[in-house]
């Protein structure tokens, strides 16, 4: 975050950054969360500076509303953006919109999924999101000299683990969770077909027979969406 804040509204930054990230992209926001936190803590900031006694929230509960109406915000300007370019206001936000009502049973669902996403990207991508998310979002540089990594190199590997979070969430939304499972491993374990057919206990052929079956719905999804 660019934003100078005050010392309330920097320790409580510090305090739920991890959990205010992690609810942003629980609402499928994965590449702009930066930018939620920073519309965020910029209001928060505007109503203390009106309001001296005002304090920004603490529970999970409002943390979770507050992120909710900020995304809601975004996606409302999102669509109006695509209806002044000549599409359809009531087009699909796609994957970075709200594709669900704010039930508890969807907050849940988004939050499977977030977990799902971070326990499959390899280990160098998942510790450059974890690591940037807890420095508090706001201070690549020192993150990046933190992992040893320089400045450049850092940004890079933070680009590619979002990438990869995106195309996990992909596999995630429109596979059945044993192709999910078996895309995931085929993308980004590393391991030969032949180990991730012994540890998923199938055989090699199964696995393909898997593989192809999950691309070819992918490929029906991409063609429908252009």
């Amino acid at each position: 975050m660019t934003v100078a804040l005050q010392p309330q509204l920097a320790a409580h930054l510090e305090r739920h950054a991890r959990k205010l990230y992690a609810i942003a992209c629980g609402f499928g926001r994965q590449r702009d969360a930066d930018d939620i936190l920073q519309t965020l803590y910029t209001r928060w900031w505007r109503r203390m500076m009106e309001e001296p006694d005002w304090s920004p929230p603490e529970s999970n509960v409002e943390l979770w509303v507050c992120v909710r109406r900020v995304v809601m915000d975004v996606a409302a300007k999102e669509r109006r953006d695509r209806a002044r370019d000549g599409r359809e206001a009531t087009e699909a936000w796609g994957e970075e919109g709200i594709h669900r009502s704010a039930s508890p049973e969807d907050s849940l669902y988004a939050f499977e999924r977030l977990r799902w996403i971070m326990s499959r990207l390899p280990p160098p991508l998942r510790q450059a999101l974890k690591a940037t998310l807890a420095a508090g979002r706001n201070d690549d540089e020192a993150v990046a000299k933190e992992l040893g990594l320089t400045h450049a190199a850092f940004t890079a590997r933070l680009f590619r683990a979002r990438r990869a979070a995106e195309e996990l969430a992909s596999y995630y939304e429109i596979l059945s969770r044993d192709e999910a499972n078996v895309m995931a491993e085929l993308r980004y374990s590393g391991k030969s077909r032949v180990q991730i057919a012994h540890d998923l206990g199938m055989m090699v052929d199964e696995l393909t027979r898997i593989s192809e079956r999950a691309l070819e719905q992918l490929q029906k999804k991409r063609r429908v969406a252009s």
